[in-house]
């Protein structure tokens, strides 16, 4: 055990070492050299070309989307339910895609007897007070359902027919 003692009292201490300067200045040095790098390839390299617009290219995604009007029916149709005949001068159109326009146009010429009779149906069965709304909303969706109806759906299982609009719809008393 003396032994013990005696070598550990002729071993010299560990010595404390300070912080790795070398290392420090060398990772230092590769840092601002990939730095300059860096900075010289961006500042030398052209960004890239100015973007211009092409006012004359259309869209022809967007264009097949844009919603187009085609008019139905221009006719006078005759309502009773009041117990006197009303005349309404009615003019429908709908809205439907422009990529549908053609089918759909071709749809109503060959059946347009069996549109026309639908729309008078609606007239015939309205309730007056369908008649004298202000945007014939009723009216409107009546007609809408039945061309559905009709018309069918596109490929995305969506009504061909957007909206119906009618723009004319005056009121005529019949049995004056």
């Amino acid at each position: 055990m003396p032994d013990e003692k005696t070598d550990a009292a002729a071993s010299p201490a560990p010595e404390k070492k300070g912080l790795p300067i070398k290392t420090i200045v060398a990772v230092a040095v590769v840092l601002v050299i990939e730095a300059v790098a860096i900075s010289a390839v961006f500042l030398l390299a052209q960004g890239p070309e100015p973007v211009q617009a092409d006012s004359a290219a259309i869209d022809a995604a967007a264009e097949g989307e844009r919603p187009v009007e085609y008019m139905v029916v221009a006719d006078k149709f005759q309502n009773t339910r009041t117990g006197r005949a009303y005349l309404y001068d009615t003019e429908v159109y709908i809205v439907v895609k422009n990529k549908h326009l053609n089918e759909v146009a071709d749809a109503i010429e060959r059946m347009r007897a069996r549109v026309s009779t639908d729309i008078a149906e609606v007239f015939r069965k309205a309730e007056p007070a369908h008649l004298l709304e202000p945007e014939l909303a009723t009216l409107r969706r009546q007609i809408h359902a039945s061309l559905t109806d009709r018309l069918g759906y596109d490929a995305d299982d969506e009504p061909l027919v957007i909206e119906v609009v009618i723009p004319r719809c005056k009121q005529y008393r019949a049995d004056l």
